[in-house]
């Protein structure tokens, strides 16, 4: 049986914060897949229940009714519709939990996304939830296909499976949601929708990068959404250059330190901490008013903070060509698909979360990361003049919502990839890196697995 693997959807219920860019093309490609028996696996992230006003807690009857509105929306229905399409070929469906949506864990949960397949029960039955605590270990042509989706190599983003499960049959199991989601509801949604910065959403969410970008941006927006406690440490953070003195008294955990460390790497001279740090002050205001010293600081926090994104998404911005992700992977990417394939016995490695396709042959070990079908913003290069990058700065101030018909320098675009894998007549199997594009999909990396 073929098996196409996707991950990092995030497919949405439509309101402000929804980012799936594949409402046309997913079910199109799904339907393609039912021509013959065909095992479709999500690989985490399909969903995204952290987008939106709800508090952050796993509440049963909450999480019903976020699936219900997920269910409802036009784009993320016709891929459901699609799904039960491909279990009626005779095909499989799995759907692996990410962090941005464990609620799947919920048997509440799956029950709406089975009812959402509108197919008869023994059909919809057929749609799995494999659980989280350990990677989905596949065999396709007696080749052993390692999927997992990737959160566990995050300390920010790290979900405690075995606790989750543990609370999806006993309520009063303690169970936290990690770091990284918390930065999404405390940081990232108020900003996108108290102060439109749409742009938040398009970047992964990354601690250090989204208060650098947001403070670099507007310093009174994310004054607006900080609890006093935090901006506080942030005011020391940026008045000490990231010094370990700012902690003092303070919040130590690595996150701060993290991000002091990326202040001081931006270079702000003792006069453009100061500026910053008023605009972080009661009296502060944050415009561009003509203050040269304000000015440089701004620029200086929005190149570092936008060049954590482009470090993590090792993105080809600036320059000409459809391609946006360079396909090879860090050192660090290279080491834990390793090491999983070691300690699973697996012949390829397959991830997902980090939202950049990746693709990398060795002997022993294929690796490749299925991308994301989420819209994407085209970033100056780091090394960018500072007078393309205030450019740049100056335009997401402009225009923080990305409306389409204003994008000059920040611009947005797609890569709608995933990994194909086929078994072979003579025994091993195929396995490609695709891109769905113009109603076929298009390989982009190959390698012949031996069994």
């Amino acid at each position: 049986m073929r098996t196409v693997i996707l991950s990092d959807l995030h497919l949405g219920n439509g309101g402000l914060y929804d980012i799936f860019a594949g409402g046309e093309e997913l079910p199109a490609l799904l339907d393609s897949l039912t021509s013959s028996p065909t095992r479709v696996v999500f690989n985490g992230d399909t969903f995204d229940f952290l987008l939106n006003e709800d508090p952050l807690d796993l509440d049963v009857p909450q999480a019903v009714r976020q699936a219900d509105d997920l269910m409802a929306h036009p784009p993320t229905s016709q891929v459901m519709l699609s799904l039960g399409r491909v279990l009626q070929a005779g095909g499989e469906v799995l759907i692996t939990v990410g962090n941005h949506d464990l609620e799947l864990a919920l048997p509440q949960v799956q029950m709406v996304l089975r009812s959402a397949l509108k197919q008869p029960p023994a059909i919809s039955q057929k749609l799995s939830f494999p659980e989280g605590n350990k990677p989905l270990r596949l065999e396709v042509g007696g080749v052993g296909i390692l999927i997992a989706h990737g959160e566990q190599a995050d300390d920010v983003n790290r979900v405690d499976h075995d606790a989750l499960l543990a609370r999806t049959v006993a309520p009063s199991t303690v169970f936290r949601y990690p770091p990284g989601s918390l930065l999404v509801k405390t940081l990232l949604n108020p900003l996108k929708v108290r102060e439109r910065m749409r742009y938040m959403d398009l970047l992964k969410p990354d601690f250090e990068g989204a208060v650098l970008t947001a403070l670099g941006a507007n310093p009174a927006a994310i004054k607006v959404v900080l609890t006093p406690d935090t901006l506080r440490l942030l005011w020391r953070v940026v008045r000490n250059r990231g010094l370990r003195a700012a902690y003092s008294g303070g919040d130590e955990s690595s996150e701060w330190e993290g991000l002091g460390l990326r202040i001081s790497e931006a270079g702000l001279t003792p006069q453009e901490a100061a500026a910053i740090a008023q605009q972080l002050s009661a009296s502060g205001s944050a415009s561009f008013d003509g203050d040269e010293v304000l000015d440089q600081a701004r620029l200086k926090l929005v190149r570092a903070g936008l060049k954590v994104y482009a470090k993590l998404h090792r993105g080809l911005v600036g320059q000409k060509g459809v391609a946006y992700f360079e396909l090879a992977p860090e050192a660090t990417e290279l080491a834990e698909a390793r090491r999983l394939a070691r300690q699973y016995e697996a012949r390829a490695v397959v991830i997902g979360h980090t939202h950049s396709a990746r693709w990398k042959e060795e002997p022993g070990c294929v690796f490749a990361n299925t991308g994301t079908w989420i819209w994407l913003l085209r970033m100056p290069a780091p090394e960018a003049s500072s007078d393309e990058w205030r450019d740049f700065i100056l335009e997401l101030q402009d225009n923080p919502s990305l409306a389409p018909e204003r994008q000059r320098l920040a611009r947005l675009e797609r890569h709608l990839t995933c990994v194909v894998v086929e078994s072979r007549p003579s025994g091993g199997a195929t396995m490609r890196l695709t891109e769905w594009k113009e109603g076929e999909l298009r390989t982009l990396s190959e390698a012949t697995l031996s069994a």
